[in-house]
Parts: structure tokens; sequence; C-alpha cells
């Protein structure tokens, strides 16, 4: 048996014992069991067997994207995901079953983009693109993916896998849909590679072709999680005398079946195995040797001591994001950009047709709305008309009625909004009101009263319309008092509105609402700009095959991020430029300020979305939970009504959202003029600031466990 120096030099992966399960408790299903697998350097191994005997989740372990639950594994001399190993990494090249690239990106910008990730300088990709190219009868680089066939698809994918030249490649069904003299060249190809003393590169490889596999050195024959026989083909057929290693297949599995009557008798699976192995090795032509076991091939303890322990369940490695990954990300999803111009358009103007919208239609004053009036004063001085002509035309409508019957009828048939009802004696009661102040009756007064009869269904309009007539009201008594030579102050009410301390004597409610609205329409179109970052990459493939490549899933995001910014920018300026300049909603404080929150809050939305598309397997999800947090924090953030009105229990939660403080912050620029030096302004920036980071570090630690 070798020592483990000379295993890790002699053979590319050497897997003993290896166990993967999936689930937990009952649920628990074991897809390796018991594996043993070797595979040498510079060789060609097939791996074969049927759909869902474990042939992917084996790939997996050895690409390091499966942490294994029992066994020993080596991978080019060190453990797949070991610190400063190339698997995954540029030593490893991969071809998924599925195509796993982006459509939207031409041929050679594919392979530009793969070849930045594996360090490869600008003059080597493109005399590798060339080859490739060439070789594999693909089209000019400069056509998009999605305009190939799906058999030029799959030779791009290989191309990608090929292109560094790896020491390692594995090809997960690599000729399906492929021209048989193509597939005959790619094995020309596969078989030269393999042999070449300068860039000895060994091959895995998976096919449903069995007898394709005869061209391969060693072939693993693999049935429910374990491999069966794992040997040169040509000594497999020939130890069973039989022409198609398609039959010794079979006839293996037909093996593999335990025998019930044996069972019953107690005999251990041991003892059957061995029986086999016995009667296989016959006239001294068995493919059983020491360390490759034909059928049931099952781990030996004696080898653990050769192997690094890795069946921890998290890699908890802190390593500092690479340069050369983040900026092969952001040069991708730049181009990608570009190639969907007109949305990314709609992006950058639809945060602006929010605020367009929320500007024109939220916080004005309702107006002609229709107020029935019943006016049952006679005689010839009619202060109620003089009274009818102070109310503000454009707010409110009358339409005359003559009894308050039919006047009342017409609220409850939705006809108008109320009534407006004055008595028969009112200027006679008024005037007596005014001059007559110690013996006046109550009788007097009443007639002297203008009634109000409001469908109250609706609180803003019903608040509108009885400003307008208390306006409308003391306009009149000044004019009336006026008349009289007396004193108009009279016939206002002894509170008066000095200047206010900030803002003005008639406040908008569009100007209560627009700092928080800026920074909502912010933090959720940035939420949007992440959520399906990585729900898209991982449902097509792109994903996986992009951190086999070596790049970490927290580079991806931070590439993303990073991109998004750019979108987010534009967005910001044109929401504020439409919000400030066109709407001209009142900014007292420093300009600066306003911009940096806006920011940091769109920030703190990006990494939100970065946590939904981490914990998301599918676009459905993953929209319905950023669509599923609007509301609660749009209600809960103090954006739409004073958090002073919520309950005092729930107060708590609205505190511990990452807009509320923001809101506030936000407000008190706009409004007030405070600068940083203020406690509620500096507090909104730490508070979204913090969340930002603790967002950003969950999201990470999702994703590196989800890695």
């Amino acid at each position: 048996m070798p020592t483990e120096p000379e295993a890790r030099q002699e053979y590319a992966v050497w897997g003993r014992s290896i166990v993967k399960n999936f689930g937990g408790g009952k649920r628990k299903f074991q897809v390796l069991q018991n594996l043993d697998i070797t595979v040498q350097r510079g060789c060609i191994y097939g791996l074969l067997g049927p759909s869902g005997c474990g042939k992917t989740t084996l790939l997996r372990c050895i690409l390091g994207k499966l942490h294994l639950d029992g066994g020993h594994m080596v991978v080019l001399g060190n453990r797949p995901g070991a610190p400063g190993h190339g698997v995954p990494g540029s030593l490893v090249g991969y071809m998924p079953q599925e195509t796993a690239l982006f459509n939207d990106l031409t041929i050679g910008e594919t392979l530009k983009y793969f070849g930045y990730i594996h360090g490869m300088c600008k003059v080597h990709i493109q005399k590798r693109t060339e080859f490739l190219l060439n070789f594999l009868s693909l089209p000019e680089q400069n056509r998009l993916i999605n305009t190939l066939s799906g058999g030029q698809m799959r030779r791009v994918s290989f191309a990608v896998a090929l292109l560094q030249e790896p020491e390692l490649l594995i090809l997960d069904e690599p000729t399906v849909g492929v021209d048989p003299l193509l597939r005959e060249r790619i094995w020309e190809h596969l078989i030269n590679i393999s042999k070449d003393s300068e860039h000895e590169t060994t091959i895995i490889i998976t096919t449903h072709y069995i007898e394709e596999a005869r061209q391969a050195n060693m072939v693993g024959l693999m049935r429910n999680g374990k491999l069966l026989a794992e040997d040169n083909p040509q000594k497999l057929v020939d130890a069973f005398k039989i022409n198609s290693l398609e039959t010794v297949f079979l006839k293996l599995c037909h093996d593999d079946q335990p025998d019930e009557e044996i069972l019953n008798c107690n005999f251990s699976r041991n003892a059957i195995l061995e029986s086999e192995k016995r009667r296989i090795s016959a006239d001294k032509r068995s493919v059983v040797n020491e360390t490759t076991p034909l059928i049931g091939v099952s781990g030996n303890t004696d080898d653990y001591d050769m192997m690094p322990p890795n069946t921890q369940k998290f890699d908890c490695r802190c390593g500092c994001p690479s340069l050369k990954n983040i900026f092969a990300q952001t040069v991708k999803n730049l181009t990608l950009m570009k190639r969907n111009i007109g949305f990314l358009l709609f992006q950058f103007i639809l945060p602006s047709i929010q605020i367009i919208l929320f500007c024109i239609c939220i916080g004005r004053k309702p107006y002609d709305l229709t107020m029935s009036v019943v006016n049952a004063e006679s005689g010839v001085i009619r202060f109620s008309d003089m009274f009818l002509d102070c109310l503000d035309s454009s707010a409110i409508h009358n339409v005359s009625y003559k009894d308050l019957p039919s006047a009342l009828e017409s609220v409850r048939e939705g006809k108008s909004w109320g009534v407006i009802s004055i008595g028969q004696n009112f200027s006679q009661d008024l005037l007596q009101r005014f001059t007559n102040t110690k013996n006046i009756s109550n009788t007097t007064i009443e007639g002297s009263e203008i009634k109000l009869h409001l469908d109250m269904t609706n609180q803003q309009i019903a608040l509108t319309i009885q400003q307008s007539v208390m306006l409308s009201y003391e306009k009149f008594t000044t004019i009336l008092l006026k008349m009289f030579n007396m004193n108009p102050s009279l016939g206002q009410l002894p509170i008066v509105l000095a200047e206010p301390v900030f803002g003005t004597n008639d406040p908008s409610f569009t100007n209560f609402m627009a700092p928080g609205i800026i920074l909502s329409i912010t933090f959720f179109m940035a939420t949007g700009l992440t959520t399906l970052v990585f729900v898209t990459e991982k449902k097509e493939g792109l994903l996986d095959r992009c951190m086999v490549a070596g790049v970490s899933a927290f580079e991806i995001m931070l590439a993303h991020v990073f991109t998004q910014l750019i979108v987010m920018v534009v967005q910001v300026g044109l929401l504020l430029v439409f919000a400030l300049v066109v709407f001209k909603v009142p900014y007292e404080g420093p300009l600066i300020w306003v911009i940096l929150l806006v920011l940091g809050t769109g920030f703190c939305g990006m990494t939100l979305g970065a946590i939904f598309s981490a914990v998301c397997d599918n676009e459905t999800s993953a929209i319905q939970l950023a669509l599923g947090s609007v509301y609660p924090m749009l209600l809960l953030s103090g954006i739409i009504w004073p958090l002073e009105a919520i309950p005092e229990w729930m107060r708590y939660i609205s505190m511990c959202l990452p807009m509320t403080y923001g809101s506030q912050a936000m407000r008190s620029i706009l409004s007030r003029g405070w600068d940083i030096t203020f406690m509620e302004v500096w507090r909104g920036y730490l508070v979204t600031f913090g969340w930002s980071c603790g967002l950003l570090a969950i999201a990470g630690f999702i994703l590196r466990i989800r890695q």
C-alpha cells in the first residue's frame, strides 16, 4: 500500500468509504454508500451508471461542492476546498449536464469571462479561443449564445471546460447531441491531452453511451450509490467473456441484487461478495486487485491514515475576496446590462415615474366637492347669501334644495358630500348675537348657526369641507363686522397661530410623506435589483459553474451589488431631481446629507434583496418575499402616518425596522434644515449603516453555508 505522499502524487482522485446523505431523521437518504474510487493521473475515467445512481453527487463531492458525511477524499493531492487548493478553481475544468451559459453574452465574451476568472492574460485567452472555435467547429466568436443551436451551446460549454487546460477535467455527458464525427474528434482530443507529458490532464467523463466508454483507460460502473466495478474496460469484458461492456454492466447489476434465500440463512453481505470475487478471479483473469475491488467496492480502514479528514459540514474560512474574480463578474454584469438596454432604461425611469405619481396624486386638497344647500332665509336683508358667496368655489360646488329632508336624501344617494343648512331668521339672529350679547336667548343663538350635515365616511374630504366652511365663515364675519363699524376680530377665535418654528401655517401632507416616500422608493427598487440575482443563476446552473471555476458566492454578490449601485445612483439622481426641483418638495438642510442618506438606504435595500436571493431557489418565492416586505415596512416605518399614532407595544417593532430612523432623519433634514450634528439625523445614518452591514453579513453567511 502506498504512503500518503506517494498517493498524493500518483492519484488524481482517491476516495475511501465515501458517504453522502441528504435529508435528516426519518427522511434521511444515503446517496453514496461507502464508495471507493481511484483515478490515476493522466487517465480517462468513464463513470457509468443509470440516472439517480449518484454520479452527479459524486462529481460534486470531487469538485468540493458537497461535503462528505463520511469517508475521505483526495483530489490532485489535497482535500477539495482546502485553503490554497485549486479545487474548486483553475485546476479543474467542469462541464455540467445543462449548458450553464449566459445567453446574452457572445462566445468570445463567455470564454473571456472564464479566462479572467482563471487568471489568464488576454493574449492567452485569444489564442485558446481561436483553437477551441476551430477544434469544436463553432461559429464566429461574436455570435450570441442565445442564437446558437442546442448542440452548439454544448460545444461552447465544452470549450469553457477546456479553456485553461486544467489538470482535472470533469465532463458530464459531453457528447450528447453532438455529431458522430465531432464526437470522434472530441475523444481523440481527450486521449491526446491525457497523454500530453507537458500538460498531463486527468479526465472523468460520464456518459450514457456505455460502449463509447470503452475508449477510456478506466471505467467505474455505478449503481445505487456504490461502484460495482472499477477497472480497464477491456479487462472487464475479458473477465466476463462477454463482448459488450453494456452486457457486463447488466450482469453486475443482476449480481448486485441480494439473494433472498441466502439472506434468510443469515449469510453476511461480505461473504456473498467474496464468493462472487473468487468466481470472477478464476484463470488469472481477475479484475480485482488490492485497491480496486470489483463488486460492492467498500473502503478499507487502513487507508484512513493516508487521507486528510474532509467530513466537516461547513467551511468557516473567511478569506479576502479575489479582485480578479470581482473584476470578471463586474465586466460580465455590465455587458449583460448593455445587452438589455431597454430594460435598463426602464429601471432608470421607474423610480421617477413613482415619485411623479406621488407628487401629483398624494397630499393635494380635494376640490369641486358637491354640497347640498338649504337656505330657508326670507326677507330683504339676507346675510346668508353673503356667506354663501364667501365659500371657496374651487373647493365646494353648491346645489340648492328647497327643504332639509330632500337635501339629506341627496347625501344618502351619494349625490353630495353633505348639507349646509341656514335658518329662516339667520340675518336677524346673527345681528342680535353680535349686538345684544347680554340678553340673548337660546333660540336666537340657534337661529344664527349654520348647520353642517356631512358624510363622514371619507375623513379627508370631510375635514376639507369643515376647514373650507370655517375659513369662509371667518371671511364672512370680517366683512359683516366692518359693515357695522365693529372690530373684525370679534368674529374670530381667540387663538392665534403665530409664526411657525418649522414649516408653514398651511402644511401639506405631501411634504410630510415625501421624505419617507423618497427613501421607500429607493429602498424597494434597490431590493428588486438584487432579489433575483442568485435565483436565476442557480436555476440555470450558472452559479455552480462559476463556483467550480473558483468564484465564491460572496464575490458574486459583491460584484452584483457594485454593478447595481451604478443603476441605483442614476435612479436616485433622477428621483431627487423630480422631487426637489420639478415638484419643489422643500429642502431646508444641506443637499449632500439628503443624497448620502438616500444612497445609504438604497444600499441597505440591495443587501435585503441579496438575502432573499440567497434563501430562495425559484423566482416565485423570491418575488413573494420581496413584495411581502413592502407593506409592513411602509406602514410601520412612520412614512404614511406618525409613529405617535401607533400602539405603544407595536412602536418597538417599528423602531427595529431599517427605514424608521432613516425616515425621521430625512424629514428633519428636508423640513427642519438639520444637519449631521443633530442626534435624530446621525442616528438615522447610523441605523441605516448598521442594517446594511448586518444584512450583508447575513447574506454572505447564508451563501457560504449553501455554497
